[in-house]
């Protein structure tokens, strides 16, 4: 329908009718001509222009932003060779936190990375690789100013060849430099770090570095775009996997079979398919388990992944955390400033409707002298696809802005995805362009095309012009509609997270400051660590304003989170996973000091040391499943480990269910075992926790200068409070709630603009009737009445359709919500209020100014 309105008028151009070259030019011609007079119309009209123009930028602009967001996350490929050939061998997502337990198949032992790579016959090359955040780098010898902390990846030594990533100076690492542990300390650094550190300079080739300690010649620079295979996180350097004791700053476990650690790559041969690959794979993990690498197994850890399937997909995108956090939230984002920009264009349609109809005359005019109605209708389209074209240039200028505001908003680690501009968005904005200057430009330029000419002529003779307000009048109720739906959601998504940020965690994490140090890194080890913990945790508890003071191995929402199969008499399970328990390792004073309340028995104390009785802290969890909530005090238990077998504990207390780390906040707390720091044969990390007396942001100065009082050569991984932790930990929830919020408040602004247009055009139009209704003795209060009672009468029918709506679309929040339904009343009766009020606020204006119409003037006319 559209093309034959646009081209059927060229068969009166006057060209040859069986001449296509022609009448393609003379259509082409016309088409400039419609172009170059919608440029005239908007120039001569810069309100109105400007209005529309900031309106569709608006959305525009937000569409943009959020898209370049999805693009980097979910669809941009790595800067690599043939990326379309690269998989991900293991789940793509597993890189938030290194598993250190037996074998899995998200992670690789380095051994079995080896097994893998020798047996496979699908890859042109297999890689693996692993990050480690915090490392020291110390670069102050070569002039530059030192970073405190970076990312180093560490990688095979076919990473970059399989990759194949070219190097912007020097050399890249090759397989020579990945062969015996600790022998070669190389490393090759990110562009962007050498761009930040070293400002370009080649004098680096060949300087030496050093890292966590340890020295590292420079050897070369990769390629500008590249910034390793995980997307969100900018490796500063790349570094040999031979390396890795020197790096992790921990005992070697590379050529341990049961530890693993990596995440691996491959590179596709032509004409092998995903399922040719997963069974190759899996094959030769099979046959790696009945060989030598299966022989090195513990029995129980060859029995956990006998059965296991490894996954393999697609790896053009690279590996990446932070999609699997977001991607769920930035496809709700993009629905949702999809809606706003549907209601951005209500808002022009509307605009360009009103236009139209004063526009009557020139339309009646143009009829009168030949102009076919296709021709109008193309014309007002051509106008519309302009305006929107427009639009979207001063939206791509607002999506810079928005972009950043994105990565304020999400994580910190988002600042690290390549969010430049590419083709895609650049085609994504300019189709939104042009879909939305065909949505609003449609009404205006169907009802221009469908004009009366003689009713036009005659209504302009005489001065009136019919308000045509119908198509108008539906659209601001579906534009009503349409903010219930968007402000509905963003209500139920920060009542969530209100509740999810406000629930009982069982402790104050208000006051509580948590600190991390890296003990092993500082050279303290076995009885030295937990000397230095109870030193620490003694010096902290004297600060003034501070409470208390302990310590743990994992620590509150610290990442860090240990897990072991446990053995209780009594108790039977089908398999090992039923017996799984959290397990940390806490100080004296640990439960008091954070305020746990101890439901039974008593908690771990001083007394409890390496040569006392092994002992136990059960939470209510665990009394319930696995002593089936009987009083487990006395009772005896021990951990289903080979180094473990025959060490009893004995339960001595039982304490309050907790929340401490953030994949349990919407969750209730698992069966977990507290066990006394002070009784581990071979510590190897603590975390120190402060309760504070009053704000616990005015403790965090104080703990890190004692600790550095304590030893200055300590490294402090992070000192922040439990409440800056949780937000890390919920950055998704807080960043979705946040934006939709934001484009709910957009949505509601652009919602009363249009009804505020309306209402004044609709003033504007009948203000001779209110002058003579006023003439004839209406009192301003009728007036206004009148006028609000026709405005809320479009805000209850939006209403009307909007509450199914909003309710039946809400269920697609399920599963971001907690603690309240997606049919929640209180949040629906809040939206209707909000929106009734605003609405009313936006019609009231008009309608006062209704009634400062002169009744004298208003009779004259008559």
């Amino acid at each position: 329908m559209l093309e034959a309105f646009w081209w059927g008028s060229r068969k009166r151009c006057g060209c040859p009718t069986g001449y296509q070259p022609a009448v393609l030019r003379c259509d082409m011609e016309t088409l400039f001509q419609d172009f170059g007079y919608a440029l005239r119309m908007l120039v001569n009209n810069p309100a109105f222009t400007a209005i529309a123009v900031l309106t569709l930028a608006l959305g525009i602009g937000a569409n943009t932003a959020i898209f370049t967001l999805v693009n980097a996350l979910l669809l941009k490929t790595l800067p690599v060779k043939a990326p379309q050939e690269l998989v991900a061998v293991g789940n793509p997502g597993s890189v938030d936190t290194r598993w250190h337990g037996t074998p899995a198949t998200d992670y690789f032992s380095y051994p079995l990375y080896r097994e893998l790579r020798d047996r496979t016959i699908v890859f042109h090359g297999l890689v693996a690789a692993a990050s480690e955040d915090g490392v020291d780098v110390d670069s102050s010898s070569m002039g530059s100013a030192s970073e405190q902390r970076i990312t180093a990846r560490l990688v095979s030594g076919n990473y970059f060849p399989v990759l194949g990533v070219k190097a912007a100076a020097g050399r890249l690492l090759t397989e020579s430099d990945d062969t015996q542990d600790g022998a070669n300390p190389v490393l090759v650094l990110s562009y962007g770090y050498w761009q930040r550190q070293f400002a370009l300079s080649p004098a680096v080739l060949g300087k030496t570095v050093r890292l966590n300690g340890s020295p590292f010649t420079i050897v070369g620079v990769a390629q500008p775009s590249f910034r390793g295979d995980v997307v969100g996180e900018e490796s500063a350097v790349f570094v040999p996997l031979s390396m890795q004791s020197q790096i992790m700053r921990d005992s070697s476990y590379r050529n341990d079979p049961r530890i693993s650690w990596l995440l691996l790559l491959g590179r596709l041969k032509p004409g092998i398919s995903f399922e040719q690959a997963r069974a190759n794979v899996n094959f030769a993990f099979q046959q790696a388990l009945k060989g030598a690498y299966g022989s090195s197994l513990r029995p129980e850890d060859l029995s956990d992944i006998k059965d296991a399937r490894i996954s393999v997909s697609p790896g053009a995108t690279g590996l990446s955390g932070l999609r699997a956090e977001y991607r769920l939230p930035v496809i709700l984002l993009m629905g949702i400033v999809g809606l706003v920009l549907l209601i951005a264009c209500v808002n022009v349609a509307n605009l360009l409707l009103a236009r139209s109809t004063a526009r009557s005359k020139e339309v009646a005019v143009r009829m009168a002298i030949g102009a076919s109605r296709a021709r109008l209708f193309r014309q007002f389209l051509t106008e519309s696809v302009l305006l929107a074209f427009l639009g979207g240039a001063c939206g791509v200028l607002l999506s810079i802005w928005g972009v950043r505001l994105l990565l304020a908003t999400f994580s910190s680690n988002a600042d690290s995805l390549p969010l430049s501009p590419d083709l895609r968005v650049l085609a994504f904005t300019m189709a939104v362009c042009l879909i939305t200057g065909i949505l609003f430009g449609l009404a205006p330029a169907l009802r221009a095309a469908k004009a009366e000419m003689n009713s036009n002529l005659k209504n302009t003779a005489s001065g009136r012009t019919r308000s045509g307000w119908s198509w108008g009048r539906g659209l601001i109720a579906g534009q009503v509609a349409l903010s219930l739906l968007v402000l509905f959601g963003a209500m139920l998504l920060v009542r969530s997270l209100q509740k999810l940020m406000t629930q009982d965690l069982g402790y104050n994490s208000a006051r509580i400051v948590v600190a991390r140090v890296g003990a092993s890194a500082g050279g303290y080890k076995g009885e030295s660590l937990k000397q230095l913990a109870r030193n620490l945790s003694d010096r902290l508890a004297t600060i003034p304003g501070v409470r208390a003071a302990s310590y743990s191995r994992n620590g509150l929402f610290s990442g860090g989170e240990s897990s072991n199969a446990i053995l209780v008499p009594g108790f039977n399970a089908a398999s090992r996973d039923a017996r799984e328990a959290r397990q940390d390792s806490v100080g004296p004073g640990y439960f008091g000091a954070l305020g746990i309340p101890i439901l039974m028995g008593r908690g771990i104390g001083p007394q409890d040391t390496a040569s006392s009785p092994r002992v136990a802290v059960v939470n209510q969890a665990m009394m319930k499943y696995f002593f089936r909530g009987e009083n487990p005090v006395g009772r005896q238990f021990e951990i289903d480990n080979p180094e473990e077998k025959g060490k009893l504990i004995t339960v001595i207390g039982v304490a309050k269910d907790t929340k401490d780390h953030g994949e349990f906040l919407r969750e209730n707390p698992p069966p977990r075992v507290y066990v006394a720091f002070q009784q581990e044969s071979r510590p190897v990390r603590f975390v120190l926790e402060v309760v504070a007396g009053g704000s616990a942001d005015s403790a965090v100065s104080d703990v890190r200068s004692q600790i550095k009082a304590t030893d200055a050569n300590l490294p402090i991984e992070s000192v922040q409070t439990v409440t800056q932790r949780i937000e890390n930990s919920m950055s998704s929830e807080i960043a979705l709630a946040r934006l939709s919020a934001f484009f709910a408040v957009l949505a509601l602004l652009l919602a009363s603009i249009g009804l505020y247009g309306l209402m004044s055009y609709a003033v504007a139009g009948r203000a001779r009737e209110f002058g003579v209704r006023m003439a004839l003795g209406a009192r301003r209060k009728d007036v206004i009445q009148l006028v609000l009672r026709e405005g809320m009468f479009l805000v209850a029918a939006g209403l009307a359709a909007g509450i199914p709506l909003a309710l039946t679309a809400s269920r697609v929040l399920r599963g971001f919500l907690f603690g309240l339904k997606s049919t929640d009343p209180l949040s629906l009766i809040v939206v209707i209020v909000v929106l009734g009020g605003v609405s009313a606020i936006a019609g009231f204006i008009p309608a006062r100014r209704a009634t400062k119409v002169d009744p004298m003037i208003a009779l004259r006319y008559e």
